[in-house]
Parts: C-alpha cells; sequence; structure tokens
C-alpha cells in the first residue's frame, strides 16, 4: 500500500526582507526564497549587484501585486570606495582602465565635493547595468563588445555623508566609506566614480551594503541560512509586519463596500477616510490587506484586489 502523501502547505502571502549575501544574484537569491516557502510567484524590489549585500525586499505571493506601490521608496547605503583607480564596472569585480595618483588632501577634496552630489543631480546610466536599450540590457551589450549610447537621468541624492573607515580582518582599511540615503533608480557606484573625478584621480566601489529599502531595514532581515535551517512552518514569522509601511492609509469596508469592489464597482469615499485625491488606499478585510483603491473625487475606485490577501 502506497504512504499518504503529505498535504502541502498553504500559501504564503508577504514581504520577506532579505539580508543578501556577496555573490549571489538577486534574482537567484529570490529564487531561493520562492522555493523554501513553497510559492509559486515571487519577486524582488530593487536590484543589489551580486557583489552587493543588505536589504533585499522579495514579494511572496498576493505581495507581488503590491509591486507598483512599493517601488518608489526611498532607499539607504553604506558604500567603501577606493581612490585611485577606474574600472569597467565602476566596482571591485571590473577589470582596471586607469590609475592615477591619490591626492594627498584626497580627504579635503572629497568633503568639499559631497555638496555637489545633494539634492536632484543628472547621473550617467552605467554601462554594466540592468536597464534596458531596445529590450537588451546594457550590461549585456557591454560584455559583447559593444558600447551602449550614453544615457543619463535625474535622481534624488538626500543624504550625503563620508562615515569613518571600515576595516577588514586581513586587508588594509578601506580608505573612504560613504552614507547613501537616495531616491529610486540612483546607482551608487556611478555615484562613487562621479565623486573620484571631483577628486580628481577617480574611483570605485569596493564594498556596497543596503540598509534600508522604503521602511524596511535591515532589523527586518534574515539570512538565507537561516531560513533554510528553520522549519517549514516557522517561515512565515519572518514576514515582515505592515502596519504603518504601507504608502497610504488603510480602511476596513463592510461588506456592503466590498460586495460592490468584489464587482469592480467604485464605492462612496467614507467621511472618515483622510486619502488625496489620485492617491491609493489599502483596503482591509479580517485583519488582511485584499485591495488597492484610489480616491478619485468622492468616490473609491478598485485599481487591484488581492485573492488572498496579506495579514497586516
Amino acid at each position: 500500500m502506497n504512504a499518504r502523501r503529505a498535504r502541502p502547505p498553504d500559501p504564503v502571502h508577504g514581504i520577506l526582507v532579505l539580508d543578501k549575501p556577496s555573490g549571489r544574484s538577486s534574482n537567484d537569491a529570490t529564487v531561493k526564497a520562492k522555493r523554501l516557502f513553497g510559492v509559486r510567484s515571487a519577486g524582488h524590489l530593487g536590484t543589489l549587484d551580486p557583489f552587493a549585500t543588505g536589504v533585499l525586499v522579495v514579494m511572496l505571493g498576493d505581495a507581488t501585486r503590491l509591486a507598483p506601490w512599493l517601488e518608489g521608496g526611498e532607499k539607504a547605503y553604506e558604500a567603501d570606495l577606493a581612490l585611485g583607480t577606474t574600472t569597467t564596472t565602476l566596482d571591485r569585480e571590473g577589470e582596471p582602465t586607469s590609475t592615477r595618483p591619490v591626492p594627498p588632501d584626497a580627504r579635503e577634496r572629497l568633503l568639499a565635493a559631497l555638496s555637489g552630489f545633494r539634492g536632484t543631480i543628472r547621473q550617467r546610466v552605467p554601462d554594466y547595468s540592468a536597464a534596458k536599450v531596445g529590450g537588451v540590457r546594457r550590461c549585456d551589450l557591454a560584455r559583447s563588445g559593444t558600447t551602449p549610447e550614453p544615457k543619463l537621468k535625474d535622481v534624488t541624492i538626500h543624504e550625503l555623508a563620508l562615515l569613518p573607515p571600515t576595516v577588514a580582518p586581513d586587508a588594509a582599511p578601506a580608505p573612504f566609506r560613504l552614507a547613501v540615503r537616495c531616491g529610486p533608480g540612483t546607482y551608487v557606484r556611478q555615484l562613487v566614480a562621479d565623486l573620484g573625478e571631483a577628486v580628481g584621480c577617480g574611483a570605485h566601489t569596493v564594498e556596497l551594503h543596503r540598509t534600508r529599502v522604503g521602511p524596511f531595514d535591515l532589523a527586518d532581515a534574515v539570512t538565507l541560512e537561516r531560513l533554510d535551517a528553520s522549519r517549514p512552518e516557522q517561515r512565515p514569522e519572518w514576514l515582515a509586519r505592515l502596519v504603518g509601511r504601507l504608502p497610504g492609509p488603510t480602511w476596513t469596508a463592510d461588506d456592503e463596500a466590498w460586495a460592490a469592489l468584489e464587482r469592480g464597482r467604485a464605492v462612496a469615499l467614507p467621511s472618515t477616510l483622510d486619502a488625496s485625491e489620485g492617491f491609493a488606499v489599502f483596503v482591509v478585510r479580517e485583519g488582511r490587506v485584499r485591495a488597492i483603491v484610489e480616491r478619485r473625487g468622492d468616490l473609491l475606485h478598485p485599481r487591484r484586489l488581492l485573492a488572498t490577501g496579506i495579514s497586516l
């Protein structure tokens, strides 16, 4: 008689904050989390380069449907930079492209240059990036020997400061370390390279550690190793709480309003709900986010319904 097959666990829906290790791509880390939680759909917010470490926000199950409302948040990084050498990829993994002497007053020059990179700046999109040109990633074009057409974009640097250097156990201390808080779409590697040119000797990123994505930071994070070592029924405990972290107000819909939303109909704006015109409201039913609606005038129009929903 065949042994009875164990029933697979119920699907998991939520936000997982990973502490990504160096040497693993963001996609690979997301696929690993997807397998550990046994879900069919997963995605991540904000790609981290394989050499980079730190916060990687992974959306599981229904949480993937929140991506358009979560992906515009600020990000925070700490970056170690080495002056005097530039590389093809703007980081330690690239081939050197130039070497110049580091001026003796490099620290003073770097401090003086920081103010020029705060606020909204024009930044070049690195050749080695996932940004696409005619449907092809710039990094794939660069690796094939084709130089992508230069592209500039506006990005916002909210904070930029020089920190005390880190010291590796078996290596010399990194000469300079930056704290960066920036808007979406910012390339910290390019920021470091541009600062190096401002100093007059070039620079590349040696270490890059992301400490925050939107409202999610390292205090929420777990490593893949710890997840892998835990039992399947324990893993949902690592999902991040969403209370106070959604980019808009929450509203608990009654039965009548929910029935209308399920049918794709707009409902009247509750007098107690403080929602700005055109902004999202997150609809809650029985402690779970079940829909996203948008205020238009005195009505809330459904934008997206979640089959199962996400626990607050």
